[in-house]
């Protein structure tokens, strides 16, 4: 079919200048667009920046031949989240967009400035390297209910949304995106300095897999891949959310006061060998582990690793022993801790 991407631009923009001169900021364009390979490659409009409510009017979709065309709106609070890494699949779509019509120049500034900002993001690891982790734990949650399907469709959909976040996470690492979104995606792994080991050879086996089992297990391996290369290439400068001034040890004492009676009653319950209560305890008290490990900058505290039905009294010194360490930092940082010896000196403090 004949070209028509410059007459649309045209169109897009007269409808604008006519219909809605003060409520669409931007009109965005990319070379090639959804176009395949065979099809001219020129510059055709992808998005449009409403400046109000009313030009979200904008927006239609239609086709022209065989041709179908999508004329859809972005706000500038999505774009901001774009930049923010928080949508990965529309990183290359942003970043390809070249403003076709502006209401003002101000405008314009804003959307190049915005690409600018998007790219330092990019090039800070205290930045991409969350977000990658973002997209890991987002593969692994897919993993989670992959595993309980039986439909080879819907295995073979949660294979590829895994590949995706997978790939999208390893971009981020190497401070990149995918050029090209969810489209040759080898090419893309080829151009990265660094990849999982193996990473390429499992992926080619995916796209050949034909059964449940080959599919979940080669996922499973892909995801392994990124797990390892993670702990590899983990920054060791990299830095902390707070700095240690930033955090309110008086918190954590707040957290440890309630705590004291879950760590009493693992005690309690070691000694009367409930393995029941004991587990239930420690899965509960794992979580909360993990919870201010992160907020409070602490060592790691795996309780659960010594948990034997057979051997609950080692159970309960580790418990022990993550006690002592908790009361130790907050010593250390002289955080308010408020421990009575008895009822009555509570009571003579609290007058």
């Amino acid at each position: 079919m004949k070209n028509i991407d410059q007459e649309l631009i045209e169109w897009a923009i007269e409808g604008i200048q006519k219909k809605y001169p003060e409520d669409v900021a931007l009109l965005i364009g990319q070379v090639g667009g959804c176009k395949t390979p065979e099809d001219e490659q020129n510059m055709a409009f992808d998005f449009f920046v409403p400046a109000t409510e009313k030009g979200n009017q904008l927006s239609q979709t239609f086709i022209i031949e065989d041709m179908g065309y999508d004329l859809y709106p972005i706000s500038w609070k999505r774009l901001q989240g774009i930049v923010d890494l928080k949508e990965p699949r529309m990183i290359f779509a942003f970043m390809k967009g070249e403003v076709l019509y502006a209401k003002s120049e101000d405008e314009k500034g804003r959307f190049y400035a915005m690409k600018q900002e998007l790219l330092a993001n990019l090039s800070n690891l205290n930045i991409t390297f969350p977000k990658a982790l973002e997209y890991l734990n987002t593969a692994m949650e897919i993993y989670q209910t992959m595993m309980f399907e039986d439909s080879l469709g819907k295995v073979r959909k949660a294979a590829g949304g895994i590949s995706c976040f997978l790939m999208n996470s390893i971009a981020m690492i190497n401070g990149q995106y995918l050029r090209n979104g969810y489209a040759n995606l080898t090419q893309e792994l080829e151009k990265m300095t660094s990849v999982p080991i193996d990473f390429g050879s499992l992926y080619l086996e995916l796209l050949q897999a034909s059964t449940v089992e080959e599919i979940q297990e080669i996922s499973h391996q892909l995801i392994k891949a990124t797990r390892d290369y993670f702990i590899l290439h983990k920054p060791q400068d990299l830095e902390c959310s707070k700095t240690e001034d930033q955090i309110d040890y008086d918190n954590l004492a707040d957290w440890y006061q309630e705590a004291r009676y879950s760590f009493r009653r693992i005690e309690y319950y070691a000694k009367k060998e409930s393995i029941e209560e004991c587990f239930l305890l420690g899965c509960f008290f794992q979580i909360e582990f993990d919870a201010i490990q992160d907020e409070f900058q602490l060592m790691t505290m795996d309780l659960l690793e010594k948990f034997n039905g057979e051997h609950l009294d080692e159970f309960a010194q580790k418990a022990k022993e993550i006690e002592g360490y908790i009361v130790d930092v907050l010593k250390e940082h002289h955080a308010a801790l408020k421990i009575y010896e008895s009822l009555e000196e509570f009571l003579k403090e609290s007058r």
